[in-house]
């Protein structure tokens, strides 16, 4: 029985001693599943700012140029291409692209291209007067109604290439509800021919 209690006492003591040295050492024990080593978190750094985009260069699509001299209107970009129409000095046309090599596409009066060195500023321009004859570009022909309207009745035709004659000079147009150009004409039969819409091109070209 005194051999049992010394036992136990020298195992308290030894108990004691273990638990005062782990103390005195400033022992730390890492909780279960931490990081023993952990890293700071990285800095945010600010996103990049984008740089703004270069502007573009200004657009020529819908300007207005004049043709300096009697000129033709070529179905591709040079001049070997077929010639679709000529026009004569001082005729508006509509720019339809930026150019390049020496060629410019335009829409209206008629689509193809034109060589860039014959055309000119339309500003102070005036439309050639006098001259009332037209040709239809229009590969399926145009209608001749008897008013400027779709639904007015037909008492006429005309083919695609053919001539007409306008009423006067300027030429006599208007507005129909649709929004459609329309052009009185004299000859081949008194009327009203589509001029194409707005924007569009133009179904009547002058004659070469």
């Amino acid at each position: 029985m005194k051999t049992s209690m010394k036992r136990l006492v020298s195992f308290q003591l030894s108990a004691g001693a273990m638990v005062a040295a782990i103390t005195a050492m400033s022992i730390s024990i890492p909780a279960f599943g931490a990081d023993p080593s952990p890293t700071a978190a990285p800095t945010s750094q600010p996103a990049p700012t984008s740089q703004p985009a270069a502007p573009a260069q200004g657009s020529l699509i819908g300007q207005c140029r004049a043709v300096n001299k009697k000129v033709s209107v070529y179905k591709q970009a040079t001049t070997t291409s077929a010639v679709v129409s000529t026009l004569n000095a001082e005729t508006k046309v509509t720019l339809a692209d930026n150019g390049s090599s020496g060629f410019i596409g335009i829409s209206s009066p008629v689509s193809g291209y034109l060589q860039t060195a014959s055309l000119k500023p339309c500003s102070g321009t005036t439309p050639p007067t006098g001259n009332t004859c037209r040709r239809v570009m229009q590969p399926l022909g145009l209608a001749i109604r008897r008013e400027a309207t779709p639904d007015s009745a037909t008492v006429g035709g005309v083919a695609n290439l053919e001539r007409v004659d306008l009423s006067t000079t300027p030429a006599t147009s208007k507005r129909g509800p649709d929004g459609r150009n329309w052009v009185q004409i004299a000859k081949p039969t008194a009327g009203w021919v589509s001029n194409g819409f707005p924007g569009g091109s133009s179904n009547l070209v002058l004659c070469p």
